[in-house]
């Protein structure tokens, strides 16, 4: 039987990898011709890093200002403020360092602002709700939106994402909002940058990386040219990953593990993931744990949730990662117990008695509804929590 569907590219120019950061940047900015550019980043990667200060020193008179005012999880009051900012600076371009947090603030802003949203309120009448058909819909979608160049600091990814998360702290939900030119419109890829991350948040990232890959390759919209990237990434990311100090870690393998990113975004939002990053999601908004932790704890079980549906690519996916005749659950789990880092919703801090609001935020969400094995019922995401909760 022939399949059907589409795939988008990206509205995306480049990706500049082993350049020094400052000075790619300035370079993206010259050929773009902006004369008001706003950095955004993290209060530490600008105050306590000084990561900014190349930024500041290459683009000069350009530079309007250094703008970190970014918590994790993108909450809606801390978009609101960035919108604002845009609308005193006036920038025409943003160039944004850090991780996903500040990359997904920038893109959610960046749509408030062309809405002229002037509350939270109006900013969560932007978010993406789901068709009966398991379809995106985008309320508002104007022509053009504001652009960001990122050089990201972590390994999420967010920078190859037309969709941005973001947190109603009143309804305690993350939102998903979306836009073909969320995607930043150039990358850099600074190896001798990510030194400055934490070991730890690097190898969390990591593993939301390969949360990517994995439900690329499981996806219900999945193809062949989504599929050998993905399939790729989890290579790469198998042998460039290692825990201890970030300093000591060769530029080849910080290299590697980027390029790993950018094969494992091959297919985000082109080809739907599902349970991992629907249920993760909601973990992260409800229990405040940080994205690629969320992975760490909801894949291998979603794995073998979906198991029974998921035939010759779970046994893809094993084998991609170095562990040929193993289920891609075991494949995943023994990756994420060799870098240490926490491996059930327990040990990531949850609590059971949030498993219900999880649970019900998640259900209605886009990547909950295009699950390869379909959950349409409450009770089976408390089943997925509940083996998740200590393995």
């Amino acid at each position: 039987m022939l399949k059907r569907g589409e795939y988008s590219f990206l509205d995306q120019q480049r990706v500049i990898f082993g350049k020094e950061a400052g000075c790619a940047a300035a370079e993206e900015v010259a050929r773009r011709n902006a004369s008001r550019v706003l950095v955004v980043s993290s209060r530490s990667i600008n105050r306590k890093l000084g990561a900014t200060e190349t930024l500041r020193s290459h683009l000069g008179s350009r530079l309007l200002d250094i703008y970190d005012d970014i918590e994790p999880h993108a909450p809606l009051e801390n978009i609101l403020e960035l919108s604002k900012c845009f609308d005193r600076e006036k920038p025409d371009l943003v160039v944004s360092i850090g991780g996903g947090s500040v990359i997904d603030t920038v893109k959610v802003a960046a749509l408030a602002f062309a809405a002229q949203a002037k509350s939270t309120e109006e900013i969560s009448t932007l978010r993406v709700t789901v068709g009966e058909s398991g379809e995106q819909v985008a309320p508002f979608q104007p022509d053009s939106i504001l652009r960001q160049i990122a050089i990201p600091t972590t390994l999420s990814g967010a920078e190859f994402g037309t969709i941005g998360g973001a947190v109603d702290t009143r309804r305690n939900i993350k939102d998903i909002y979306a836009h073909p030119q969320m995607c930043s419109a150039s990358v850099i890829y600074d190896p001798e940058l990510c030194r400055l991350t934490p070991n730890e948040l690097w190898l969390s990232t990591a593993m939301r990386a390969v949360d990517h890959a994995v439900e690329t390759v499981l996806s219900v919209g999945a193809t062949p040219f989504t599929d050998g990237p993905a399939l790729h990434a989890l290579r790469l990311f198998g042998r460039s990953l290692n825990s201890g100090n970030q300093n000591s870690l060769s530029l080849e393998s910080i290299q590697e593990s980027q390029f790993a990113v950018w094969s494992a975004t091959m297919g985000l939002m082109r080809a739907p993931y599902g349970a991992s990053h629907g249920i993760g999601h909601q973990v992260g908004a409800v229990a405040g744990v940080q994205h690629g932790i969320c992975s760490c704890a909801m894949l291998p079980t979603v794995l073998r949730y979906n198991a029974e549906v998921s035939g010759e690519r779970d046994g893809w996916i094993a084998e991609a990662l170095g562990a040929p005749g193993s289920s891609a659950a075991d494949a995943v789990l023994a990756l994420i117990r060799r870098l240490g880092l926490p491996d059930s919703l327990k040990s990531a801090g949850v609590k059971k008695e949030q498993f219900a609001q999880i649970a019900k935020a998640a259900l209605p969400g886009y990547f909950v509804r295009n699950n390869p094995r379909p959950i349409s019922d409450e009770s089976q995401i408390m089943q997925i929590l509940e083996m998740a909760w200590e393995t």
